[in-house]
């Protein structure tokens, strides 16, 4: 216990000094981060630093996690590794941190593999366990898959049968943007790249079938199967 308490120790201190680094990898589509996700996360930091742990914890395990903020999920495995704000509890602090590094931050690699490595045989078990029930909660193909969805949903309302933006002449309104307008085929240009830059990183990370598949040619019911049947099993 103690060689991965002091692992948690050295990361986390790393950690609050490259907050923005550890968030992400340049190559994941990063999901937009509003004004209400920051004001919470430097609330959960605020907490923390007065050493009222069971409110971070709470924010970090209710409020970040849940929405993929890989850093709020590392500081839910830290503070169970250290007892702080919940009950220690060395398995649900490994499946935490496996979770928090699922886009390769080193940092979180590397609590995660000292972590591992101090497991027994049964422990480990269930640590697989309890992460493959996690990342099918907050895991980032999930979030990925969902995200996905929302921008063919939006693509499809406006085309009909097609998916493709194309070119229009109407104006949108779009209040995600401060209320800027923009041309029909501009926005939702952008948001069929969008859609197709989640698809590439899937294909990427996973070994779900997406070769040469676009926004237009996407059936999303088999897509979201092929989410499920891979969140199935532990690679």
């Amino acid at each position: 216990m103690n060689h991965a308490f002091k692992a948690g120790l050295a990361v986390t201190a790393c950690l609050f000094a490259s907050i923005a680094t550890a968030q992400s990898t340049n190559s994941f589509p990063q999901m937009p981060v509003d004004a209400k996700t920051l004001r919470i996360f430097n609330q959960a930091e605020e907490v923390y630093e007065r050493t009222d742990y069971e409110r971070a914890f709470f924010i970090y395990r209710n409020e970040l996690a849940p929405i993929g903020d890989k850093y709020g999920q590392y500081m839910v495995g830290f503070m169970y590794l250290t007892g702080k704000g919940v009950d220690e509890d060395r398995v649900a602090a490994s499946a935490w941190y496996r979770l928090a590094a699922e886009r390769g931050t080193k940092e979180f690699i590397r609590a995660r593999d000292q972590v591992l490595r101090s497991l027994n045989g049964e422990q480990r078990a269930e640590s697989d366990q309890l992460f493959m029930e996690l990342r099918r909660e907050y895991g980032d193909l999930v979030l990925l898959a969902r995200a996905i969805r929302e921008d063919y949903q939006e693509l499809k309302s406006r085309t009909g049968s097609r998916v493709s933006a194309g070119s229009s002449p109407v104006t949108v309104l779009d209040m995600r943007r401060s209320g800027s307008t923009t041309s029909g085929s501009e926005y939702y240009g952008r948001i069929e790249r969008r859609l197709e830059a989640r698809l590439d990183y899937i294909a990427q990370h996973t070994e779900i079938d997406i070769v040469d598949l676009d926004a237009d040619s996407l059936d999303i019911d088999e897509f979201e199967q092929q989410v499920e049947n891979y969140l199935g099993r532990l690679d």
